[in-house]
Formats: C-alpha cells, structure tokens, sequence
C-alpha cells in the first residue's frame, strides 16, 4: 500500500524521533507541576501565543514520559510519574482544544471562512448528537496510513522500542509530497484535523486512576509508546501548517488588523457574562424559539471564557 505524505511530517518525526532518544534511558521523570499549570491559567497572552507556548509543553512533557526504557527503570517510580505527568498532558491537551475550538468555530466566523459555527448548525439539524459525530471524522483513510507509517518509522528509529515487533507492521511505499500549496481556506480543514488528533491522544494518555503496572510490561509499552509519539508528531505537522498559513494572512494587512483586533476582543467579552446570564434566563422562561444569534452569541462567549 502506497501512503502520501508531506515533507513537514517526515520532517516532524524525525524531530521526535531525535528528541526521543536524546531523552532515551534517563527516568520519566515527575514534572514540576506548578510550571506548566500556571502556563494553562495565564490569561495575559494571545491566543496564537498561548497555543505555542501550551504545544511546546506538550512536546516537551510527551516526550520525556513515553522515551523511558522500562526495562532499566524502576516499576514503581515510573507509575508515580506516569500519573503526575499524565494529569499535566491531559490539561494541556484539554486547553489546546479550548482554543481550538474557539479557532474553529468563532474566529473562522469572524473572518468570513465559515457563515455559522457548527454546533448552531448541529442544533438545527435533525440530529444533532450525529451531526457532530460525522464532523469531527476528520481523519481520512488515507491520513489513517500516514499515522500508521509513522508508528513503523519511530519503532525504527527509536532505540528504546523493541525492532521485533516491526514485523507486526507492514512497510508501506512513501509518496513524497514535497511542494505544497495551501491557503487561509484550508485553515478550517487543518484545525479540524487538529482537533481530531487531540481526542485521540488524549484516549491514548490514560487518568492517573486507571494508570497500572500491566501498562509497563514490555509489549504493551512498546505498542502504546510509539502510537502516542506518532500521535505527537502528527499534531506537530498540521500545527506547523497552521503556523504556516498564518504567517500567509499577515501578509494582508486588512485581514491581519481584523484578526488582530478580534484576538484583543476574547477576553472583553468575558465581561458580558452577567449580560448573557440574565438573557439566557429570560430565553429559558420563554416559550418562543431560541433565535440562532443567541445561540451563537451564548457559544462565543463560552469559548472565550474557557481561553
């Protein structure tokens, strides 16, 4: 089976790769909590800044937690930092998806990309709980293989990852794209992908509840480590796209003033908080219809609370 895919992802696995085995043999060990926690609370920042900042934490807590070798390393020590670590990438990874979802659905309303977001669309449609379900499948069969090819690639390069389990995978024929082209109309496309990779890395990044010693022995961690590595990397990619296409946008100085001023506007809009309380709960008294600029207008501010 022949897989596409682009050079910024070869690119972004074989940083993780390096990453992982530069970090490779040395104990997981227990982040400093009170750091990355006040990254997630820190109000005074951008949007686009605070994602940076959350995504390179990220970066730096997944890869000092799944590069350890298990098999030099004490069991009970890596559960205690197993849990400690995996509450810190769980919140930042819920925080990523907070702006996220702001991104996809207000900013690109903002600025013309989408006319409504798609949870008002999700409630006017006939069923709705299917509605969000089918949007948030935003990985293709196709996008599926690269994943895959990117867990054999890391098993490969990575030192820690025991080389005869690669025969469980199958070596797929590499279509190099190496030019692309992309736009301010493919942001929605790429966040949306984003988005999708986040839920499934956090499926693969247990609470520190139900994290056991069965998850360390040597198979299953040398099955589940280089799936939420090959998840990172991923991510990686379609955020360095991102970055790419807006680096595009503010090129045009209109749309880039325009971006500029709704980015300075998400924390104002905090302070409508009371306002919307009480409209909401005239809205709820009424027997007449929710109109779809409260819906919205209730949405928007959500999101902007959860920044």
């Amino acid at each position: 089976m022949r897989v596409d895919i682009e050079k910024r992802h070869i690119d972004s696995y074989k940083r993780v790769a390096q990453q992982a085995n530069k970090a490779a043999g040395k104990a997981p060990f227990k982040a400093h909590s009170d750091k990355y926690k006040k990254s997630v609370m820190q109000f005074n920042i951008s949007a686009e800044n605070k994602k940076k900042m959350l995504i390179r934490h990220l970066h730096e807590l997944v890869i000092s937690t799944f590069s350890a070798d298990m098999s030099r390393i004490s069991l009970k020590k890596s559960i205690v930092a197993f849990k400690a670590n995996s509450e810190l990438i769980r919140l930042i990874i819920q925080k990523i998806k907070s702006i996220n979802r702001y991104l996809e659905e207000d900013f690109l309303r903002e600025i013309g990309i989408i006319k409504k977001s798609f949870l008002v669309k999700a409630l006017k449609s006939e069923n709705p709980v299917r509605y969000l379900e089918k949007k948030r499948m935003a990985l293709s069969q196709g996008y599926i293989a690269k994943i895959e090819h990117t867990v054999y690639e890391l098993m490969g390069r990575i030192i820690i990852f025991d080389k005869k389990l690669l025969k469980d995978y199958k070596k797929k024929e590499v279509n190099l794209i190496k030019n692309e082209k992309f736009g301010i109309k493919d942001l929605e496309k790429t966040l949306e992908t984003e988005s999708e990779l986040l839920e499934i890395l956090e499926a693969k990044i247990p609470p520190p509840s139900k994290i056991k010693a069965r998850l360390f022995n040597r198979k299953i961690f040398n099955i589940w480590a280089p799936m939420v590595l090959a998840l990172l990397a991923s991510f990686g990619a379609e955020y360095e796209k991102e970055r790419a296409i807006f680096s595009t946008v503010k090129k045009d100085e209109r749309l880039r003033e325009k971006i500029e001023s709704r980015i300075k506007h998400v924390i104002d809009e905090k302070e409508s908080v009371l306002k919307i309380k009480q409209e909401r709960a005239l809205a709820m008294k009424s027997t007449g219809k929710i109109s779809d600029d409260y819906r919205q207008k209730l949405h928007e501010y959500v999101h902007a609370a959860d920044l």
